[in-house]
C-alpha cells in the first residue's frame, strides 16, 4: 500500500480516492513488483491504514532505509536546498505554504533526508541539523548563498566533507576577499605556465 500510495503521489494524486483509482488503472504494472492477488485496496482501506501510521516513526524508518541504500557518500555531491510545496497554501484556513529543506544525493538521484520548516528564514538551522544527522565523510556539500555561514561550513568540515557555497554581494568583505583570491590564483597559474613554457624552450 505504501508503494502504491507513493507512486500515486508522484503522479499527482491528491486524495485516497485518486490513489485507489490510479492503482486500479496501473494494476498490471504494479503486479510486476507485487502480487496484489486481490487487487488494489479500496480508498477507505488506504484512509484507515495511513490514519493509523505513526508518521514520525514511519519517516524515521524511511530515512534509515535511504541511508542504508546510499551507504558511503564518498565522492558524491550532496545538495542542500529549500523548496515551497506548490499549491500548499490554503487561503480558507489561513494556512501558510509548506516549506522544507532536503539533502539530495545528486549521483544517486535520491533524497537522503528532509526537514519541514515554518518559512524560508528557518532554513539555516534546519540545514545544520541535517548535516549533523548525515554521514557526509568524503562528500561535497553544496548550498545557496543563504547557507554561506561560518557555523554551517564548520559543521561540514567536522564531518570530513568539502563544501561549495555561493557568495553574494550582501557579504561584501567575503566577496571582495574571494575576488582577490581568484585574481591572484589566476595570475599565479598564468605566470607558472609561462615559466614552464620558457623552461621547455630552453631545454
Amino acid at each position: 500500500m505504501v508503494f502504491v500510495a507513493l507512486c500515486g503521489a508522484i503522479c499527482d494524486c491528491n486524495s485516497w480516492v485518486e490513489v485507489a483509482s490510479f492503482g486500479e488503472c496501473k494494476l498490471a504494472w504494479f503486479r510486476k513488483f507485487l502480487p496484489l492477488e486481490k487487487g488494489v485496496p479500496s480508498h477507505d482501506t488506504f484512509t484507515e491504514v495511513f490514519a493509523r501510521l505513526d508518521t514520525i516513526e514511519f519517516y524515521a524508518a524511511l530515512e534509515s532505509w535511504s541511508r542504508d541504500v546510499a551507504q558511503s557518500l564518498r565522492g558524491e555531491t550532496v545538495a542542500f536546498d529549500g523548496k515551497t510545496l506548490r499549491g500548499s497554501f490554503d487561503e480558507a484556513s489561513n494556512r501558510s505554504a509548506l516549506h522544507s529543506v532536503s539533502a539530495w544525493a545528486c549521483g544517486l538521484k535520491m533524497c537522503l533526508a528532509l526537514k519541514s520548516v515554518e518559512d524560508k528564514s528557518n532554513e539555516i538551522p534546519a540545514v545544520q541539523q541535517l548535516i549533523d544527522a548525515l554521514d557526509l565523510k568524503g562528500a561535497v556539500v553544496t548550498a545557496d548563498a543563504m547557507h554561506c555561514q561560518v557555523e554551517t561550513a564548520g559543521k561540514v568540515l567536522a564531518k570530513e566533507a568539502d563544501y561549495v557555497l555561493m557568495v553574494k554581494g550582501n557579504q561584501e568583505t567575503l566577496e571582495a576577499e574571494l575576488r582577490e583570491a581568484m585574481i591572484q590564483a589566476t595570475a599565479s597559474a598564468h605566470s607558472g605556465g609561462f615559466r614552464l613554457a620558457r623552461q621547455g624552450c630552453v631545454k
